[in-house]
């Protein structure tokens, strides 16, 4: 355990230091406040367009028009950066051959990669989950309120499809030699979540990206029920992505 204590320490002290921690807060701090701001925004900036005398019958904004913005830049400008910013976790290390350094310590191999499974996980759930909390609020403060608790499972649910993008990019990290491999590799794991897993009918409804395709029925009617087969298949995709990278980095020779 003190080893592991070590090495978590280590990578929340690599997360803050790497400007990791800087840059989630700026980009999910930028999609929490843009997201009202723009939906607000949209009937406005027609009316303001020369479409040489072709009318916009644009309905006022509301709260559904922010939560469309969430979602759609969370599944977009979250994923890209959690991919781009955690590829080279491992790999980058292995790249830079590094690893003899730690590996040499009274640290087991388990340990490593679970540490860079919690530093990262609880810093990407903090900062997502604080600029949850901003987004409730400014919506509220420019529109008629949310649901609160269908917003509160929207948040949870979209949190844990970010969580399996995050275990698929630390993954292809541990087998990967680059980190350029690594979030290619990611990324389009990532869009045959959210585009091909998503029309094939007898899987749908277990794909992570099932609450991206169908946040509006959960904030119309709440209907959680719809929600949990997907969010339980993604807490099965998350435990057995660490396992893999767990093994698999316990395989592998370090280069000197």
């Amino acid at each position: 355990m003190s080893g592991f204590m070590t090495l978590l320490k280590k990578e929340s002290m690599e997360i803050i230091r790497s400007k990791k921690l800087l840059l989630l807060c700026v980009i999910f701090g930028f999609v929490a406040i843009s997201s009202p701001v723009i939906a607000k925004a949209i009937p406005s900036i027609f009316k303001n367009i020369n479409t040489n005398g072709i009318i916009f019958n644009i309905p006022e904004p509301t709260w559904k028009d922010a939560i469309d913005q969430l979602v759609k830049n969370m599944s977009q400008f979250g994923l890209i950066v959690i991919i781009f910013m955690f590829a080279g976790s491992i790999s980058d290390e292995k790249s830079r051959k590094t690893l003899e350094m730690v590996m040499t310590k009274p640290v087991s191999r388990t340990d490593f990669v679970l540490a860079k499974f919690v530093a990262s996980s609880f810093y990407i759930s903090i900062v997502f989950l604080a600029s949850a909390v901003v987004f409730y609020f400014y919506t509220n403060s420019l529109f008629e309120s949310l649901n609160f608790a269908n917003y509160t499972y929207l948040t949870l649910f979209l949190l844990v499809f970010l969580l399996t993008i995050f275990c698929v990019t630390l993954f292809f990290s541990t087998i990967s030699k680059s980190q350029i491999m690594s979030a290619g590799l990611s990324f389009v794991i990532s869009i045959l979540f959210t585009t091909v897993v998503g029309y094939i009918k007898s899987i749908s409804d277990y794909s992570p990206s099932y609450v991206i395709s169908n946040y509006k029925d959960l904030m119309a009617g709440g209907n959680l029920h719809l929600f949990l087969p997907s969010f339980f298949a993604s807490l099965i995709i998350i435990v057995l992505l660490l396992l893999l990278s767990v093994i698999s980095f316990s395989r592998q020779e370090v280069e000197r």
